[in-house]
């Protein structure tokens, strides 16, 4: 029998992805995932009060923590959507379509061809980003405003 929280859906939204919200404790998510995620030791992270992990039995996903807070969910892998259907590999003009003129949309700093095609939601506490590659969407990550910015998560 598979835990409740895969059997749910895990569209990626502005606020969380599946049964996860963002503003939830660690200890909280740990246990509605029903395993056994392992806070990364202080000594491992590269900034003291932020750590990153993937849960083992929802492949795709990262979770981002600060303060043991969670703040930011990343897709990984091909299989999550957002909550307006746009998943990794899908055209970048896809998601101007599907979020209309609330996405803006800058230039990548590390890469010629790509774009952070970004959309602030909630009363601005919320965004998600679409992060494109010649064209496509390479990554895509929701959450907490301030973390949603970070290019490189908790580095």
């Amino acid at each position: 029998m598979l835990p409740a929280a895969q059997a749910r859906d895990w569209t990626l939204r502005v606020d969380g992805a599946g049964p996860l919200k963002v503003g939830m404790r660690f200890d909280t998510v740990n246990k509605i995932l029903g395993e056994h995620m392992d806070r990364v030791p202080a000594w491992q992270r590269m900034v003291p009060d932020c750590f990153q992990v993937s849960p083992a039995e929802q492949g795709g996903i990262v979770l981002m923590f600060v303060h043991d807070v969670l703040k930011r969910v990343d897709v990984t892998q091909p299989g999550i959507e957002s909550e307006r259907g746009i998943a990794l590999d899908d055209p970048e003009g896809k998601v101007g379509r599907h979020y209309g003129e609330a996405v803006r949309k800058v230039a990548h700093p590390h890469r010629a061809e790509g774009h952070y095609l970004t959309v602030r939601a909630g009363e601005g506490q919320y965004a998600i980003r679409f992060e494109t590659e010649q064209g496509r969407v390479a990554a895509m990550y929701a959450g907490a405003w301030q973390q949603v910015l970070q290019e490189d998560g908790c580095h």
